[in-house]
């Protein structure tokens, strides 16, 4: 069976992706994504997985600066399970490592989308929800 193709949502700062067990985000190009930000995007997730476990993939082909009190509030989500991060450059992998800290939950960092969903898949199966 061949899966759907994912629902795609446009907010203002944030395209996402919404596929069956994760969401892919790619957040614009200099957007400094704080805890209102972080809402807008709880209220996605909240829509299209109200009840069951999913990761986040961050798709960093742009830069932008990541508020890291928001890491400590996503971290307390309920059914989010683990955030990869997809990074294109040297920066955007280091930059992740060190986001990596403040994140207390499964945070992998890779350089290319195949590890990132391996790895968010195994996530959610591991976390027995």
């Amino acid at each position: 069976m061949t899966p759907l193709p994912p629902t795609t949502i446009d907010l203002d700062f944030v395209q996402v992706e919404i596929y069956d067990q994760y969401a892919l985000l790619t957040i614009q190009e200099g957007i400094v994504f704080d805890l209102p930000k972080l809402g807008s995007l709880f209220e996605v997730f909240e829509q299209y997985y109200p009840d069951k476990p999913f990761g986040y993939i961050s798709d960093r082909k742009f830069d932008f600066s990541v508020n890291p009190t928001c890491y400590l509030e996503v971290s307390n989500h309920p059914r989010l399970m683990s955030i990869a991060v997809l990074c294109h450059t040297e920066s955007s992998y280091n930059t992740a490592q060190f986001e990596k800290a403040f994140y207390k939950r499964p945070f992998g960092v890779f350089y290319s989308m195949e590890e990132c969903e391996a790895w968010t898949l195994k996530n959610i199966q591991e976390s027995g929800q």
